[in-house]
């Protein structure tokens, strides 16, 4: 290990400052799994530090203990759920434009202060890992969603050869997401509270939430992108409403950019040159058309989802792409059955007809079957969140994240 007092940095004894950046200002499974690591870092080894757009999520690092500095962050965007296709490279024009004021920005914040390494929160980050590594730090790249499986095979190059070139070492965040990228990744799941997402009493939080106790509750949670699959939800609740299963579906999240949004210029602007959509309208008008108006809840974006996911008798995640989100992790943490899409092995994150059960992706048809066949069977409900709870215990621990995530560092830090 280099002599750390002979380069003029902390004693042994002072705590390492660690520069988290992240890309985006808004709240979402990213930010969250960053701020449970955040929470965890023993303070004594280890002073977190963050690099971000100004926002909720700048707030959201802040209050997890971590000193934040804002600045704009420009990437290159190529992951299964944003490509630059058609009108949509112009937003690699928008991350060119800012490209010069992050770099300015993110050059001050590495002079200022005197960290031990810099972990990169997602894979677009490229130009800020480059400039980490030019300063002669260590880059820890966390990667969190998949690569396109069949579009822009030579953008995946470059991600994959800037990710080996920069990164020191690399975490995955589950099995699948490692097998896309192809550098070596250590694969450590997202971390989950299991103090605060544990099994709940259904009846009790149905009543909380005005729900009738005695229907099946399924749930969606997630802001409302196609890619998570918020239209397969809503047919597949129309196919069960057919085959005359009562139940409530709720749909928890929201917009990230709402009609509020789309009511301003710039909205208007981006709507019209086709780089924005409002999907909050689309979910409502394919609800009203599909008759489901007393069935399906809107539920707004809230940081307290516990209430929603104990009133839950099934949690769905119909992701469109290789992606198996937070809720599944949340929904087995609380001791429910979960019916995802996303991955055809389960990626180590839901054990199939263990935990839950795994269905193509963009299949109402197949989702509105599994939904039916748990619907109508409690002990199977049962049984799937139980193990389900189980599994979260060995491998979502939020605590153990936190530790082998340290252990990266550790062993990063005493190879330098």
């Amino acid at each position: 290990m280099t002599n750390s007092l002979a380069l003029g940095s902390p004693s042994p004894r002072q705590p390492l400052r660690i520069l988290y950046v992240h890309h985006r200002s808004e709240l979402g499974g990213s930010p969250a799994s960053l701020r449970h690591l955040i929470q965890r870092l023993d303070r004594d080894r280890f002073e977190p530090h963050v690099f971000c757009p100004p926002g909720p999520a700048a707030s959201a690092f802040a209050e997890a203990g971590a000193t934040v500095h804002t600045g704009p962050v420009a990437g290159f965007t190529h992951i299964w759920a944003s490509t630059y296709r058609g009108r949509r490279w112009l937003l690699l024009v928008r991350e060119l434009i800012n490209l010069p004021r992050h770099l300015l920005a993110f050059r001050r914040v590495l002079r200022a202060h005197q960290f031990a390494l810099v972990h990169i929160n997602d894979s677009p980050m490229i130009p800020a890992a480059r400039m980490a590594r030019g300063a002669s730090l260590p880059v820890i790249w966390h990667l969190r969603s998949a690569l396109p499986a069949h579009e822009g095979p030579r953008r995946a190059a470059f991600v994959r050869r800037s990710i080996s070139r920069f990164a020191t070492a690399s975490i995955a965040i589950n099995n699948d997401v490692g097998r896309s990228f192809d550098v070596g990744s250590t694969t450590i799941p997202n971390p989950v509270d299991l103090g605060r997402f544990q099994p709940g009493d259904p009846a009790d939080a149905k009543r909380e939430l005005g729900l009738p106790p005695e229907h099946v509750v399924v749930a969606f949670f997630g802001f409302l992108y196609p890619s998570k699959g918020f239209h397969d939800f809503i047919r597949a609740a129309a196919l069960l409403k057919a085959r005359g299963v009562v139940a409530r579906y709720l749909i928890v999240g929201g917009a990230v950019r709402g009609r509020a949004f789309f009511e301003t210029t710039f909205g208007w602007t981006l709507r019209s040159l086709g780089l924005a959509t409002d999907y909050e309208a689309d979910a409502h008008e394919l609800v009203e058309r599909l008759g489901l108006r007393g069935e399906v809840e809107f539920v707004p974006f809230t940081l307290d989802t516990v209430t929603h996911y104990h009133a839950s008798d099934i949690v769905v995640s119909p992701s469109r792409g290789p992606e198996l989100g937070r809720p599944v992790l949340e929904g087995a943490a609380c001791g429910r059955p979960v019916v995802a899409s996303g991955s055809l092995t389960g990626a180590g994150i839901i054990l199939p007809e263990e935990t839950g059960a795994l269905v193509p992706q963009r299949s109402p048809d197949a989702l509105g079957a599994a939904l039916h066949e748990l619907a109508l069977s409690p002990d199977l409900r049962a049984r799937f969140g139980e193990r389900g709870r189980r599994h979260a215990e060995a491998e979502f621990d939020a605590d153990i994240s936190a530790q082998r995530v340290m252990q990266i560092y550790t062993a990063v830090l005493e190879a330098q």
